[in-house]
């Protein structure tokens, strides 16, 4: 490859016609995270520890598939390319599972009979998640070629993924759970309504698959059809399949580079995934927001995530990767521990306001707004760090590598959510939640705030232990690039050590 080549940048409109896949992957994380754990345990009356084990179980199926997808993918060949039919099978798939998900039949009503259906439904949509999601991710790993591109790229598109979430999780609350009148006057909380989140199943899934038709036809021109540079395998058949299986697990979970950002990224997904499911009970019990509030606060913590995943090409080409996620875990934190000692600490109660200002809600909002402005920053930082290192893999080997990292990332980030899913149920159970309850215990509304504020700091201190020692910068990676242009045999870690 010419060095002019190798250094080409993309243009930013194809960055976003890219990312206009991520619509998919955002309302399969958002949609189900923000209103499953409500929705079956709320309304469908399931209790919340069977609850987080359903979803727990559908996510761990849907990590484990990852590196499965992966091989299938680097190894595929057509003449529409290794990504993007799996890309369009998928997204079909998806699209009409997670409609069902959320219209459930009179005939599941029981609990058992509820667990049954919540599990065998969001096996299918994490299954069809997979089949996009992999392909998908491959797909931006191809698409780029320099250092800082790799950061645009995945900086856009969590922007993108933000900006889907904003529209239909921020305004959900009131385009699909706007309060309602009974008939004695009082209000009823809209997420309390079952026909409302029928209404989003369907609005959602149509939406996921306008974006996953436009994004497969308009990134064809970027599709691989070169052949695959595999191993060599002793058969054919399930023992080639396997053979090829086990060579793309060993070859990714044996680079000791990867290890350094599945460590933090894994740390930091997980404190991510428990703060935003305790979070949802925490505006509803502790802070007693309308609509309106819910909209605003949760609304602001999208739009500050969007802006940290579209800083993060800048920050990239500032302050190189590492020290970007740094600043990015100190903001976060900062802004967990600032909501304690505003609300906890006595300096706000949750419901104050100065001669008619909404004081508590609007300090709420910006100090989540810290919390998920600096998660907005690490999510695509991490990604746009395993693209590097699949890339030097790749100059290694001379193999298609890009399908076995992005699955590899996939299964510990699916794991982290399912890990959160499973950890929330009970949670909420070890805070005293009852489910279907028309009002909280005082204990129990006070320790869903406290949990809600600190356990995602925590966590985050583990992560910046592990992001620290994390040896990949600018420079080391173009000392390689020009290393392995004239030898393809040295190791990466001495590599490292000597660039």
């Amino acid at each position: 490859m010419t060095d002019k080549a190798r250094d080409r940048r993309l243009k930013t409109r194809d960055l976003w016609i890219y990312s206009s896949g991520e619509g998919l992957n955002s309302v399969a994380t958002n949609g189900i995270a923000n209103f499953a754990m409500l929705f079956y345990t709320q309304v469908m009356g399931m209790s919340p520890e069977l609850a987080g084990l359903a979803l727990f179980l559908a996510t761990l199926w849907d990590a484990v598939t990852d590196p499965v997808m992966g091989t299938i993918s680097d190894r595929f060949r057509s003449r529409f390319g290794r990504r993007h039919p799996f890309m369009l099978a998928g997204g079909i798939a998806f699209s009409l599972a997670f409609a069902a998900l959320w219209i459930v039949p009179e005939s599941f009503r029981g609990e058992h009979q509820l667990f049954v259906y919540l599990l065998i439904v969001n096996l299918v949509v994490k299954t069809a998640f997979t089949v996009f999601l992999v392909p998908y991710s491959a797909l931006g790993f191809e698409m780029c070629r320099t250092y800082d591109d790799r950061a645009r790229l995945q900086g856009v598109r969590y922007g993108f993924y933000m900006f889907v979430n904003i529209l239909f999780g921020g305004f959900g609350w009131v385009l699909f759970f706007p309060d309602q009148p009974a008939a004695d006057g009082t209000l009823i909380d809209g997420t309390r309504i079952e026909g409302n989140y029928a209404t989003m199943g369907i609005v959602l899934g149509v939406t996921t698959l306008a974006l996953v038709l436009f994004c497969v036809f308009a990134t064809f021109r970027y599709a691989d059809r070169s052949p695959a540079r595999a191993p060599t395998s002793g058969g054919g058949g399930a023992g080639a399949a396997l053979h090829a299986l086990w060579h793309d697990l060993k070859d990714v979970y044996s680079d000791k580079l990867v290890w350094f950002v599945f460590g933090f990224f894994g740390l930091a997904k997980f404190s991510m995934m428990v703060v935003s499911q305790v979070q949802m009970f925490t505006y509803i019990e502790y802070m007693a927001f309308t609509a309106a509030e819910k909209t605003f606060v949760h609304t602001g913590g999208m739009v500050a995530f969007a802006i940290g995943s579209l800083f993060l090409g800048g920050m990239v080409h500032r302050w190189d990767k590492r020290n970007t996620g740094v600043i990015a875990m100190a903001i976060s934190a900062a802004g967990g521990i600032g909501l304690y000692v505003v609300f906890i600490g006595g300096l706000l109660d949750p419901h104050a306001e100065i001669n008619g200002f909404p004081a508590a809600v609007v300090a709420f909002g910006l100090l989540q707004m810290m919390w998920w402005g600096g998660c907005g920053v690490l999510v695509p930082l991490a990604i746009a760090m395993i693209a590097d290192l699949s890339e030097i893999k790749k100059w290694q080997t001379g193999e298609v590598t890009e399908g076995r990292y992005a699955a590899g990332l996939s299964f510990f980030l699916k794991f982290a959510n399912a890990l959160g899913l499973f950890v929330t149920g009970y949670v909420l159970k070890g805070v005293g939640y009852v489910s279907g309850a028309e009002a909280q215990a005082p204990d129990t509304v006070h320790n869903l705030a406290v949990t809600t504020f600190v356990g995602g700091p925590i966590l985050m201190v583990l992560a910046f232990i592990m992001i620290r020692f994390y040896p990949v910068t600018k420079a080391s990676m173009a000392a390689l690039r020009d290393r392995y242009d004239q030898s393809s045999t040295s190791d990466p870690g001495e590599a490292f050590q000597r660039a």
